[in-house]
């Protein structure tokens, strides 16, 4: 009796010693170089990993003493020794904060970076391992050349500890556009149910979509079959990766991608396996746009419209609208070349309706329509802001005698004019039709352009203004006489109320000479027949994509006929800058040859393409070196 208690004793130990633990919840995981890990381990992903978070070593480790097949506490890396972080690693963590306190995580990392789905799949890893490039070689001998084989052999002795309870996948980079791809990830999946004695309902796969459309992802056109997986595998979910910060190279995620990401896939696993995830923190992200690529050059417009039918991007940097494309998630994305670095006014059209983009805070500002800026980084450019340095723009109102109002004025001192008690030339900087007078700081950007201008010993340094150029009495074209009596008004608001104040308020120099009033555009107008109008006021003239009428020469400045060789004494400089598409080029031409007739003397630059901004910083960064010379 005694020798039969005792053998039942020992039965009991040994099945109690080989149990599982249905509270160990193990999580196999493989895939390409996004599931390897390819981003670098940050403090951070280092410190407060729970116990209760354990990987199992997929290969010996030396350097952490890790031995293959054995558990540890999960710190990075979970894969091989030095790969990066993981969605792994985020993943495990995220389900602790929700399982219960007595329940614990594995998870086996077996995947190789760069590889096709292929080494997965038992009937075509041998010719894959064959054919497979140099570079991936020491992956695959890593695992013997058989990555499925040894994630199977590892899984069953992890079965023994506790139970699986799904399957993670990152992989489809190197199956861009292979409709067939779902079918060859069901095998994988089949066999590793048949293999390890699984049913597909406890044990559901979960996969995660390449670095998205909306971050500019190269292999984002694969994120249309991957969201079709659930459609070949009842019990597979796709975890969306958007708005999932990448990499420079658009192909791997960055480690707060990662860390977002893992939370992504806990966040659909949770509810599977009967708990809350708190989806609001873990899952949404806000829409970033533009994303600037400095990598290739490339920049992702991005608007989330989830009901919308069509999305268009307009900018002037391109021919023709483009059409963006529509994620899971509802967001729309194109991500494009810009070819010329510059500041570049678009918007988006949703339906047919006009929109700014919501996500980005620099606005084109304008009385009407107000459009988003984008700046393409370019450090050989003027408007690129470098350590020297800085002036000082200042916001401004005074009183309009004239106009019977209060007017806002943007004044930019140059470095050195708080701290010291030098007095500076003045140059009265006008912008055109519906700007406003912050356009030329905001998008003109002539502080940082005459703040590297200045540190280049290029310009002198001198005060700038930028008051409103509309007249509140409407607009008419320029090519009527009309035109000139809104003219004569901003010329009496120039010199009888903002040159008093800007003199009365700044250290000025006086006199004409020491004076300049360009525009561009409508403002362009203003200045022609403001410096005109008053000789006395201004020796320094400047047109941007503007003219005077010969009509209007012939009415208000009969000199030009009369005494050319006055009114050319008159000035140190005139000035005229235009496009050759500028729609007002014709008018232009006609204004410089008005003058040819003459024998005015002016100086000027044609240049490529039209009526924008992008020519009106190109002619001001020009004059700016001539001005007070």
């Amino acid at each position: 009796m005694k020798r039969l208690l005792l053998s039942l004793t020992l039965i009991l130990l040994v099945f109690t010693g080989n149990a599982q633990d249905k509270k160990f919840h193990i999580f196999l995981c493989f895939g390409q170089s996004n599931m390897e890990g390819a981003a670098r381990i940050e403090p951070e992903d280092t410190l407060n990993i729970s116990e209760r978070f354990r990987m199992m070593a997929a290969v010996d480790d030396p350097s952490r003493a890790r031995v293959k097949g054995e558990w540890y506490r999960a710190v990075p890396p979970l894969c091989r020794e030095k790969t990066g972080l993981t969605p792994v690693d985020y993943f495990g963590r995220t389900l602790l904060e929700v399982l219960p306190e007595d329940h614990t995580v594995g998870v086996i990392n077996v995947s190789i970076g760069g590889c096709r789905i292929e080494a997965f799949m038992k009937d075509s890893i041998g010719t894959y391992a064959k054919t497979a490039p140099q570079w991936m070689i020491p992956a695959l001998k890593a695992y013997d050349n058989d990555p499925y084989k040894w994630l199977v052999e590892l899984a069953r002795k992890a079965q023994k500890d506790g139970v699986i309870a799904g399957i993670l996948m990152h992989q489809g980079e190197s199956n861009i556009g292979e409709e067939d791809w779902p079918l060859k990830v069901k095998s994988v999946y089949e066999n590793l149910l048949k293999d390890l004695d699984l049913k597909a309902e406890n044990v559901p796969l979960i996969a995660g979509e390449v670095v998205n459309a909306d971050r500019g992802g190269r292999s984002a056109g694969m994120n249309a079959i991957i969201d079709k997986l659930p459609l070949t595998i009842p019990t597979a979910h796709v975890v969306s990766s958007s708005c999932c910060t990448q990499f420079f190279d658009q192909i791997h995620f960055d480690a707060k991608g990662y860390r977002d990401f893992g939370r992504r896939y806990a966040a659909v696993m949770l509810p599977l396996m009967g708990y809350k995830a708190p989806v609001s923190r873990m899952y949404y992200l806000p829409v970033e746009s533009p994303v600037i690529h400095l990598f290739g050059g490339g920049v992702t417009f991005n608007i989330r419209a989830l009901h919308a039918k069509s999305v268009l991007l307009s900018s002037q940097f391109l021919k023709e609208n483009v059409s963006l494309t529509m994620n899971r998630e509802g967001i729309w994305s194109a991500t494009l070349k810009v070819e010329n670095p510059d500041i570049y006014p678009y918007n988006f059209i949703v339906d047919g309706v006009t929109v700014s983009d919501p996500s980005n805070t620099e606005i084109f500002p304008n009385e009407g329509f107000k459009a988003s800026l984008l700046t393409v980084p370019n450090e050989k450019a003027l408007y690129h802001v470098n350590d020297v340095p800085h002036g000082r723009v200042t916001w401004c109102t005074y009183k309009s005698e004239v106009l019977g109002m209060n007017r806002s004025v943007l004044v930019y001192t140059p470095p050195g004019y708080e701290a010291g008690d030098a007095s500076y030339p003045v140059f009265y900087l006008i912008s055109g039709t519906t700007d406003t007078e912050e356009t030329w700081f905001k998008v003109g950007r002539v502080n940082t352009i005459l703040d590297n201008l200045i540190a280049q010993g290029k310009a002198k340094p001198m005060i700038v203004v930028m008051p409103y150029g509309n007249m509140m009495s409407g607009t008419p074209s320029p090519t009527s006489l009309e035109a000139a009596d809104m003219y004569k008004v901003f010329a009496d608001e120039m010199t009888a109320c903002i040159i008093p104040f800007i003199d009365k308020e700044f250290r000025t120099l006086p006199g004409a000479g020491n004076r300049a009033i360009a525009g561009f555009s409508r403002g362009g107008g203003q200045s022609l027949f403001t410096g005109f109008s008053h000789v006395d006021k201004f020796a320094w003239i400047c047109s941007y994509s503007a003219y005077l009428t010969p009509e209007v020469m012939d009415i208000y400045f009969p000199s030009f006929n009369t005494s050319p060789d006055k009114v050319n004494a008159q000035w140190k400089l005139l000035w005229y800058g235009v496009g050759s598409d500028d729609f007002l080029y014709k008018e232009v031409v006609k204004n410089r040859e008005y003058f040819d007739a003459r024998g005015i003397r002016y100086q000027g630059i044609t240049t490529p393409g039209g009526h924008t901004w992008m020519n009106a910083r190109t002619y001001l960064s020009t004059t700016l070196q001539l001005l007070f010379q």
